[in-house]
């Protein structure tokens, strides 16, 4: 099997998703302090109690979550463009 990396394509890609993922990470900062100026801890009725639960769970496990993996793929791609390099001179 062969396989094709374009090395400098892989690490735009790699760079892109970091981007992506620290863009996120600032947008999801703002809408959490959006959140909590909007629905302040002194509200207390059934909605804003579940909007600032799920918002919470949301917020500190799913997003960081995502962000990591996202930032799993970007490693993977540097490795991959890596390993690729050091084989090839290798050959």
């Amino acid at each position: 099997m062969n396989i094709t990396i374009n090395p400098g394509a892989a690490t735009d890609d790699a760079a892109q998703i970091d981007s992506i993922v620290s863009q996120i990470e600032s947008d999801m900062e703002t809408l959490d302090a959006a959140i909590k100026r909007n629905i302040p801890d002194g509200v207390d009725t059934t909605w804003s109690n579940t909007v600032r639960s799920n918002w919470e769970s949301y917020y500190n496990a799913d997003v960081p979550a995502a962000m990591a993996a996202m930032e799993l793929s970007a490693t993977n791609l540097r490795l991959a463009v890596d390993q690729a390099l050091a084989y090839d001179q290798e050959q």
